[in-house]
C-alpha cells in the first residue's frame, strides 16, 4: 500500500496517527500542510472538504478522521496491536481515548475559539480559561478512570502502549503548551514518561517533524499564543489567530 498522511507538527490528532503507523512500523509519506493564511483551499477542494488534519491518503483513497484512520490502520497491517487483546480492556481503552477525541478536543479547539470572540465577545483571557477549563476536566477524567483499574499497568489498559496511551500523549503536550499543572495527575505523567521513552512516540513529536519551524509563536492557537506570549503584547492583539 502507498500511504500518505496530510498533517503538520503541531496537530495533536495527526501525532495520534503517526504514533499508530510508527508502532505498526509502516513507512509512509508525510505531507505538511501549512495553516499560515487558513487552511489552503487547494487541500479543502481535493483532500478533505472539512478543511481538517490529519488525512490519510491509501492508494489513491483518501480516509478522515483520526480515528477512522487508526481504525483502519489496526484492521489492514499486521504487527503489534494497537488494541488490548482483553475485550473489557479493549472497549476501556477505546473509551479512554474517546474522552480525548469527543469530549476534549473538539471543544478547545481553534474553530471554536474564533467562534467565541468573533460572535460572543469574548476577551483573550477569558478564551485562555475556557481552553485550561475543559483540559482539567477531561484530565480529571483520564486520571479517575485509571485510578478505577482492577489491575494497574505500565501503560493505560496494557503492558503494551494501546489507542488510550495514543490519544493521551499528544493531549498532555498541549496542556503543557499553556501552562497547566499537571502535577495532580501522577498516573497520567507516570505513562507520560514510559510512552515518551520509546521511539515509536519519540518520532511522531512535533519537533521531530519535517516542518518544525523551531521555538517560538509559529502556528500556534489563540490559547497558546496567550500563555507563550504574555511578555509580547502584539501577540494579544493579533487578529489573525
Amino acid at each position: 500500500m502507498r500511504i500518505k498522511l496530510y498533517s503538520r507538527y503541531r496537530n495533536s490528532a495527526g501525532q495520534r496517527v503517526r504514533i499508530a503507523l510508527n508502532i505498526k512500523n509502516i513507512n509512509y509519506e508525510y505531507i505538511p500542510v501549512s495553516l499560515d493564511g487558513g487552511v489552503p483551499d487547494s487541500y479543502r477542494d481535493e483532500i478533505n472538504p472539512q478543511g481538517l488534519l490529519p488525512s490519510l491518503v491509501v492508494n489513491d483513497q483518501i480516509i478522515t478522521q483520526s480515528t477512522a484512520q487508526i481504525e483502519f490502520i489496526e484492521e489492514n497491517f499486521s504487527g503489534t496491536s494497537l488494541f488490548p487483546r482483553d475485550p473489557i480492556a479493549r472497549a476501556r481503552s477505546r473509551a479512554f481515548s474517546q474522552v480525548i477525541a469527543c469530549e476534549i478536543h473538539p471543544i478547545i479547539g481553534p474553530k471554536i475559539q474564533r467562534y467565541l470572540i468573533e460572535k460572543h465577545n469574548i476577551d483573550n483571557k477569558n478564551i485562555l480559561s475556557w481552553y485550561q477549563r475543559w483540559m482539567y476536566h477531561g484530565f480529571d477524567t483520564l486520571e479517575e478512570l485509571l485510578s478505577k483499574r482492577e489491575t494497574p499497568m505500565q501503560y493505560c489498559y496494557d503492558v503494551k502502549p494501546t489507542v488510550a496511551d495514543i490519544y493521551l500523549i499528544p493531549q498532555l503536550i498541549n496542556a503543557r503548551l499553556v501552562n497547566m499543572d499537571l502535577e495532580k495527575y501522577p498516573t497520567l505523567l507516570k505513562i507520560d514518561e514510559l510512552c515518551r521513552s520509546k521511539s515509536e512516540f519519540e518520532n511522531s513529536m512535533p519537533e521531530n517533524q519535517p516542518d518544525y519551524p523551531g521555538t517560538g509563536h509559529e502556528n500556534l492557537n489563540l490559547a497558546e499564543k496567550l500563555t507563550l506570549s504574555i511578555a509580547d503584547q502584539h501577540f494579544l492583539d493579533d487578529p489573525k489567530i
